[in-house]
């Protein structure tokens, strides 16, 4: 830890309320070793092979309708450089398990891989982008542009009409970028890199462009399996409307008894139990192309998805089977 002199630190707070309107108290406090990231404090400066990174804050990740869980691991803030917003993700490792149905998948943090990701991306607008800097000890950090917007989950769970109307007028659109942030993940496995952990709120939908965007790369589980069937999970996201676990719908009585004593086991995910993907039995619009795709994440199917290319190429050709938005542009 530094303490700048005076007149360092006039210079710097006035570059800092030049880009943020924020006036930190003097002397400003300059963190060089980073090893010790819940020591790093709002309105710090991270010197990274000379450069400056003013921290505004941790940042928190919602976690579906549960209170915000800080990642004190990783800071927003300012480039002084550029002015720009940033996230600054500092080196952390941990290890622990995920489920996979009841298959239990070591899972463990490498800062190193998701450098080596954004490296692989650079310019690829389907991704996060920024670059690896390192301290004075050599913790990787990684400095990542801000994306202002909202996650996939959130642009969902949001939408107040109803799934038919939403199957007729939104669902189409929203699969075609859905589709491209798959095929943006098979170039990763083509790299024989992966993302590790995919989710709906992992997709990020830039405020400015409509981009739909991956973020957090740091995870790691090291094989192909694990991302398809997170995938499967965001594709039942998308097109329910939402989770529609079993265990709600037999509980709220919102469809028709019949419909309802037909659901079973086989009906639900292979993995993922709870997950209803056979969604055509409850809505019968659902085109049979789309669920055929949803069923082979099942637990009823005798072909599942294995491979990634083979779930884009097959989304592809359910999409045109889509009712289409007038206002929407077809595939390229």
């Amino acid at each position: 830890m530094i303490k700048l002199n005076e007149q360092e630190s006039s210079r710097i707070i006035s570059r800092i309320k030049e880009i943020s309107g924020i006036i930190p108290k003097s002397p400003i406090e300059v963190v060089t070793d980073t090893t010790q990231f819940t020591r790093i404090y709002q309105h710090q400066v991270i010197r990274l092979q000379g450069r400056d990174f003013f921290v505004r804050g941790d940042v928190y990740e919602p976690r579906f309708g549960m209170q915000d869980q800080p990642k004190f691991w990783v800071k927003r803030g300012h480039n002084l450089e550029s002015g720009r917003m940033v996230i600054i993700k500092l080196e952390f490792h941990e290890e622990f398990t995920s489920n996979l149905g009841t298959v239990q998948v070591p899972c463990f943090r490498r800062p190193q891989k998701e450098a080596d990701v954004m490296e692989l991306v650079k310019g690829d607008r389907r991704f996060m982008q920024g670059e690896t800097l390192f301290d004075d000890v050599g913790n990787c950090v990684r400095v990542i542009d801000y994306i202002n917007g909202t996650t996939l989950y959130g642009k969902i769970y949001d939408m107040t009409i109803d799934h038919e109307e939403y199957y007729y007028t939104e669902l189409s659109s929203i699969l075609k970028k859905v589709a491209g942030c798959f095929e943006a993940i098979e170039m990763l496995h083509e790299h024989k890199l992966y993302h590790g952990d995919i989710r709906n709120d992992h997709i990020l939908i830039d405020e400015q462009t409509g981009e739909y965007r991956w973020i957090d790369f740091d995870l790691c589980q090291n094989f192909e399996a694990f991302d398809v069937w997170r995938l499967g999970n965001v594709l039942q996201f998308v097109v329910g409307k939402g989770l529609n676990p079993l265990d709600q719908i037999l509980r709220f009585g919102d469809f028709p008894d019949g419909v309802v004593e037909s659901l079973g086991p086989a009906d639900c995910g292979a993995y993922y139990t709870y997950r209803l993907m056979n969604l055509r039995k409850i809505y019968p619009y659902i085109s049979e192309n789309l669920n055929d795709i949803l069923m082979r994440f099942s637990a009823g199917s005798e072909k599942r998805i294995r491979i990634l290319s083979e779930l884009v190429g097959d989304l592809y050709e359910a999409i045109l089977t889509l009712p289409k938005d007038p206002l929407d542009q077809p595939l390229a």
